[in-house]
């Protein structure tokens, strides 16, 4: 029987939002006719489709920014399914969410701007939580870069996040996290946790004194920082956590410009909801693609080297925008 298909982001708020949903809408099915896919937004479809399985009764997107990509394979399926539920956060998901709905009738769809999914959750399914989902749900706005309510939510946070982002590519980690929630464990007197946790730790420290020691300020508007290839090859996993953090300790925003195969990742954290425009404006620019949330976004662009985007970056803070799409022309 294949039974259920929960499609959820890789990171502590996906995570947190598999548990919770799960153990309130499908803890009867779990594990045994639950089908749990992690994955990150910008390779959704591929791992959808390589973990989908015809005979699904029902498929579960939580905390998946949504794509073009990702929708079409969701149109293709959707109409052998029973039910599809789509639970998301990102603010850029809103523009495909009419597709979805115009197309199938057997879905539901919860999108609306929150901190984090878990609370988007708590906020719109009747979830009545008990005082560790609670917990979980404080760890995951954390997580996503909200404030802490108290020391015991930020270690949590620190450890969750951590331990994932030591290396986002192993799933199996993440369902062993997902099974711990289930069974009600504690995550951070664990060993395979803490291990992980300690590493990343230690890693996330070299990061944050590489990206500042890199970081320009421009303009007193924001701080630009840039990762070359083989230090982005390093650092992989921790560089989205790596520039919250550097935004919470200078108190600025900041722009992460680092080096890919065949393309350049550019990572945005602002202290008030001008992420993803900037992003936006950027991928635009570039003739990349952008996703995310108000204040924490990112754009990939194609065929550009560092200096390049960071000269296109520039253009778009200080609002040369024009002038840069003029010159891409020529």
């Amino acid at each position: 029987m294949v039974g259920s298909v929960v499609v959820t982001h890789g990171d502590c708020d996906g995570i947190i939002s598999a548990y919770l949903y799960i153990k309130h809408f499908m803890k009867d099915m779990w594990p045994s006719n639950i089908s749990v896919i992690f994955t990150q937004p910008w390779r959704a479809n591929l791992d959808f489709m390589r973990g989908y399985r015809e005979g699904a009764d029902e498929i579960v997107f939580l905390d998946i920014a949504l794509s073009k990509e990702l929708v079409n394979e969701i149109i293709k399926v959707g109409s052998s399914l029973r039910k599809i539920t789509i639970v998301d956060h990102h603010v850029s998901s809103l523009e495909f969410i009419k597709q979805v709905d115009s197309v199938l009738k057997n879905v539901k769809i919860v999108c609306e701007k929150a901190q984090s999914c878990p609370r988007l959750m708590i906020n719109s399914l009747k979830i009545s939580p008990n005082p560790y989902e609670k917990l979980l749900v404080d760890v995951a706005d954390v997580c996503e870069g909200g404030e802490s309510s108290s020391a015991e939510v930020t270690r949590l946070a620190d450890v969750i996040k951590l331990s994932i982002a030591r290396d986002p590519g192993d799933y199996d980690f993440m369902n062993y996290l997902l099974t711990l929630l289930m069974k009600g464990k504690d995550m951070e007197s664990d060993d395979v946790v803490r291990k992980r946790y300690k590493t990343a730790k230690f890693i996330l420290s070299r990061l944050l004194k590489v990206m500042s020691e890199n970081a320009i300020s421009y303009r007193n508007l924001v701080k630009i920082s840039t990762l070359s290839l083989p230090e982005s090859r390093i650092f992989a996993g921790l560089l989205g956590v790596g520039t919250t953090e550097l935004a919470r300790m200078y108190k600025s925003d900041i722009i992460l410009v680092r080096g890919e195969e065949n393309k350049v990742v550019v990572t945005v954290r602002t202290l008030d909801d001008k992420a993803l425009k900037l992003c936006g404006s950027i991928a635009k620019l570039g003739r990349g693609r952008f996703g995310g949330h108000a204040e924490a976004a990112s754009a990939t662009l194609p065929e550009l080297n560092l200096q390049e985007v960071t000269d296109l970056i520039v253009g778009v803070v200080g609002g040369g925008e024009d002038t840069l799409q003029r010159k891409r022309k020529t």
